[in-house]
């Protein structure tokens, strides 16, 4: 009988950042900037998800009706991203500074001027495919 949880997806991949032009960015030494996190099969994830959907679900009571604003959206994202992520690699986030962890990724994700940062890490995050054994990166 074939074993299913040889193909249990990894906790994290590494998501190799692009500019807003789509070319690869790299630190001064020549190496990607990346950022790991935490994939759908792992409570972590689960969690931020879960936590997303219950804030939703208390807007729609509390209103009536699933109104957002774009900040709301923005800002909710954020969240769960910075939720899901393990760690910033090769880079940083100056404006940032003082915050750690979750609260600083939290700031970076928030940030309209580098939103091409959290859309690629919210389609990465959300593609089992990244966290299969034999496409993850890490």
């Amino acid at each position: 009988m074939f074993d299913i949880t040889t193909l249990s997806a990894a906790e994290t991949s590494t998501v190799e950042l692009l500019g807003g032009d789509d070319t690869p960015l790299f630190d001064d030494k020549g190496k990607p900037l990346s950022i790991t996190v935490y994939g759908p099969g792992t409570k972590v994830y689960q969690r931020a998800q879960a936590r997303q959907q219950n804030q939703l679900m208390d807007k729609i009571k509390k209103r009536g009706k699933m109104d957002q604003s774009a900040e709301d959206k923005l800002t909710e994202q954020a969240e769960f991203l910075a939720a899901c992520t393990v760690s910033f690699n090769g880079f940083a986030y100056p404006p940032a500074q003082g915050t750690e962890g979750v609260e600083h990724f939290r700031k970076a994700y928030a940030d309209p001027s580098i939103g091409f940062i959290a859309a690629q890490v919210a389609a990465h995050i959300n593609d089992w495919a990244n966290f299969t054994k034999s496409s993850a990166k890490s």
